[in-house]
C-alpha cells in the first residue's frame, strides 16, 4: 500500500498513473517513497454533544446517527453493508445533500484510511437508487466527469463530499447511518 494521505490516480490527459497526496497536496508521476507508515492516526473521541441521543462510537446530526469505520476498517462494497447491519444501521445514503459535507468535514478532524466512503447507491438495470424505503436519486452532486463507467456501487470522495461510481470490489471505509 502507499503510504498515508497519498492516492493513486489514472490521469487520462497523461495516459498514466498520478500519486496525489492529499494531506500536503504533492502531486507525482511516480509512487510515493515517504511519508508515515500507514499505520494512521488514533481514533478521535467522540464528545457528549456529538454523540447527542445515539449510542456510543455513533454522532448525531440532522435527525440521524452516523457511524464512521476504524481507520483500518475497510471493506468492499457488500462488506460494508453487512458491517452497518451488524452495528444496527445502515450504509450511508444521503436525504440531504449537505450531509455528506457534513461527513467530509467530520472526516478532515476523524481520518479514514481510504480517499472515498462507501454510500448505499448502486446501479440497477442502469439506474441509480439509494435502496428500498430511501428517497429517489435526485439532484445528486458528482464528481467532474462522474459517473465514468460501469461501475455499480456508489463511493463519496471524502475530500469533496461528491459522489462517483466505483469498483463494488474495492475495499473503503464505510459510513454507517440510522435513527437514534
Amino acid at each position: 500500500g502507499l503510504p498515508y494521505g497519498w492516492e493513486k490516480k489514472f490521469d487520462g490527459k497523461m495516459n498514466g498513473f498520478i500519486y496525489i497526496n492529499h494531506v500536503t497536496g504533492e502531486t507525482r508521476t511516480s509512487p510515493p517513497t515517504h511519508g508515515s507508515s500507514g499505520t494512521g492516526p488514533a481514533p478521535v473521541q467522540i464528545s457528549a454533544r456529538e454523540q447527542g441521543s445515539c449510542k456510543p462510537g455513533w454522532r448525531y446530526a440532522f435527525n440521524f446517527c452516523y457511524y464512521i469505520s476504524a481507520f483500518a476498517d475497510i471493506q468492499s462494497h457488500s462488506g460494508a453493508q453487512a458491517a452497518c447491519k451488524t452495528q444496527g444501521g445502515e450504509l450511508f445514503w444521503p436525504q440531504f445533500v449537505f450531509e455528506s459535507f457534513f461527513l467530509k468535514k467530520t472526516l478532515n478532524k476523524v481520518k479514514i484510511s481510504t480517499h472515498f466512503f462507501w454510500t448505499n447507491g448502486e446501479k440497477h438495470s442502469g439506474k441509480w437508487d439509494w435502496g428500498t424505503g430511501h428517497p429517489a436519486f435526485s439532484n445528486p452532486k458528482w464528481s467532474a466527469g462522474q459517473p465514468d463507467g460501469s461501475r455499480t456501487c456508489l463511493a463519496v470522495y471524502a475530500h469533496t463530499g461528491f459522489l462517483d461510481d466505483q469498483p463494488c470490489e474495492t475495499q473503503y471505509n464505510y459510513v454507517c447511518k440510522t435513527k437514534p
